[in-house]
């Protein structure tokens, strides 16, 4: 027994002694940037320990540059744009010790050298290196069949996905905004969580289940927590079952920072009224229309005013041209009748009355809102027309803010066919789907229809016979209607913004000025897919190719650091991109 101990304590000891090498060479290595040289620096201190004391179980190293190239994309800030270079390269060490065989610690620092994209004024164009932490996780194992564990680590469900799915956590809901990529471009279907979790496996581990709690950590409002519960269950060899659900962004304690308290405009685009006491609203359209003018049939169109709550009459309307026909009408203000009117609170104070009868769209200055800024509401007389200067307070029977909020649910499934029929030689072969519905509660105006928030994947690991480590195939489809984006109300996301804290869809901003909703019909985005190919060259060095058309989002470099480009790089089903990415490590 003693000699296995000093065994093990020699084992340590050489690993330590390799781990001082290493660091010591790399810190000495000429041109390395100080910033890297203090993180490696300090990672050496903590995982040798400046006395000896501190063992490691296992230390592992990783470096890895991405090269690729999109080749039809669409860039925010930069429009279209093809055949535009990509490069980034990175470095990680990852530490992890065993203490009394009941405590697991990880703790993992990387930098990455990146440039900002697009590219524009000389301080964005310079490569940028930027330290962080990988992993930072402590896991005490109760029981042989459960566990506990906290701190900053890897959130990931869903093995056999390599870029889309993964929707439980890194999705948004309110507004519908998928993720891939970020940080990591190539095989990045997880997202990094500070939580605390319970995981816990029964029945030989044929069914494995896990509670948590999760802080937002990637996309503003940051520090939203969401509670989730997760499962997989095999009930027989090669078919694996899962599931979950998430309270997303449940409990907003930084929501005051975030603005859900500040710029009233940007309130009043995220608040939905209804109104008991809502004057008449007169209809504006313009009504195009042809006619004969005596020498042949002609086409026209004017501006056309009636009362709310009745019927557009065409004859009345074009009484100067008797046997004129309507071709087409394009409503400016939607009308109604005294009484509850029902909207969102932006596109109330929007309904317009023009007190001349003349086309207030073409002359905006004419035009009066029936619902000020201050929330007073106006009066109308008997024939609908606004009386000069008089006010009554709105009767509120309705007053809702649309909420990030949601309670998400997943389920997915796995058919290993290999394990299944016990397939020797073909290389991995399954194939996986996963759904989830995104917010199972439809809001008003925005979110109305619960299949707009349904994304569905399909992947398959097509058998290569050893020709590759991997091949993997994914598609999604979403039939959003908005665009899949975080920007809403914003220009610029870097500051304590309304915005990013609002569950409103991006809307151009123009829209805010329209007398109603402009329902979004953006659909070039609804198909996603992805190709996944690994190949170990020699052990320690793989090479990866990702071709895709997905959610990457690129970084770009303000004034208050990077952040993610609200819009992804492929949003039309022609763009896609591919990447070449080539690791080596110990």
């Amino acid at each position: 027994m003693g000699k296995q101990v000093n065994k093990i304590s020699e084992e340590k000891k050489g690993r330590r002694q390799y781990l001082r090498r290493l660091m010591h060479s790399m810190i000495s290595f000429s041109g390395k940037p100080s910033a890297l040289r203090l993180i490696v620096l300090a990672l050496a201190l903590s995982a040798a320990g400046a006395s000896g004391s501190v063992s490691i179980d296992k230390i592992s190293g990783e470096a890895f540059t991405d090269m690729g190239k999109i080749v039809r994309g669409n860039v925010h800030g930069a429009g279209a744009v093809e055949d535009d270079f990509l490069n980034r390269m990175g470095i990680s060490l990852t530490a992890e010790d065993t203490v009394n065989g009941r405590l697991v610690v990880r703790v993992g620092v990387g930098g990455l050298f990146w440039q900002t994209y697009p590219l524009g004024d000389f301080w964005h164009n310079s490569i940028r290196f930027g330290p962080g932490i990988n992993v930072a996780s402590a896991k005490v194992l109760v029981s042989r069949n459960y566990a506990v564990e906290g701190g900053y680590f890897p959130f990931k469900y869903n093995s056999p996905a390599m870029n889309l799915g993964e929707y439980l956590i890194r999705s948004e809901s309110y507004p519908t905004t998928l993720t891939t990529g970020g940080w990591t471009w190539v095989d990045s279907a997880y997202t990094r969580v500070l939580g605390v979790r319970l995981q816990a496996s029964h029945f030989g581990g044929a069914f494995r289940h896990e509670a948590g709690i999760y802080a937002e950590m990637q996309n503003a409002p940051l520090f939203d927590l969401s509670p989730a519960y997760l499962f997989a269950w095999k009930p027989m060899r090669g078919l694996e079952i899962g599931g979950g659900v998430a309270l997303r962004r449940w409990f907003q304690p930084n929501s005051g920072y975030t603005g859900i308290q500040g710029d009233e405009a940007a309130q009043a685009a995220g608040r939905y009224q209804a109104i008991g006491n809502f004057p008449e609203v007169q209809n504006h359209a313009r009504v195009r229309y042809r006619y004969d003018n005596g020498s042949g049939m002609v086409e026209a169109d004017t501006f056309v005013v009636w009362r709310g709550g009745t019927s557009f009459d065409a004859a009345t309307a074009l009484a100067a041209h008797p046997g004129a026909t309507v071709t087409g009408m394009e409503m400016l203000q939607q009308g109604s009748a005294a009484g509850v009117r029902r909207d969102i609170q932006i596109f109330l104070q929007n309904t317009r009355y023009s007190p001349t009868g003349e086309n207030c769209w073409d002359n905006p200055m004419s035009c009066q809102a029936y619902l000020d800024e201050e929330g007073n509401l106006r009066v109308t007389d008997a024939n609908g027309n606004l009386i000069a200067d008089t006010t009554v307070d709105p009767l509120l029977l309705e007053n809702r803010r649309i909420t990030r909020r949601a309670v998400n649910l997943m389920g997915r499934v796995t058919l290993d066919f290999a394990e299944a029929f016990e397939l020797s030689g073909t290389g991995p072969f399954k194939l996986y789907m996963e759904s989830a519905v995104l917010g199972v509660e439809n809001q008003p105006v925005y979110y109305e229809n619960i299949y707009n928030r349904i994304p569905v994947m399909l992947g398959v690991q097509v058998p290569t016979f050893g020709v590759l480590d991997l091949l993997a195939v994914e598609v999604e489809y979403l039939n959003n209607p908005n665009n899949d984006s975080p920007m809403m109300l914003t220009t610029h996301l870097s500051a304590p913004l309304p915005g990013p804290a609002m569950g409103i869809p991006d809307l151009d901003p123009a829209d805010y000025n329209l007398p109603y909703y402009n329902a979004k019909s953006v659909h070039g985005d609804d198909w996603k897919w992805s190709v996944h190919a690994i190949r170990t060259v020699v052990p320690g060095l793989k090479f990866k190719v990702q071709v895709a058309n997905d959610h990457l989002r690129l970084h770009r470099f303000g004034v208050s650091g990077p952040s993610l480009a609200p819009a992804p790089l492929t949003i039309e089903k022609s763009h896609w991109y591919y990447l070449a990415h080539l690791q080596w490590g110990f």
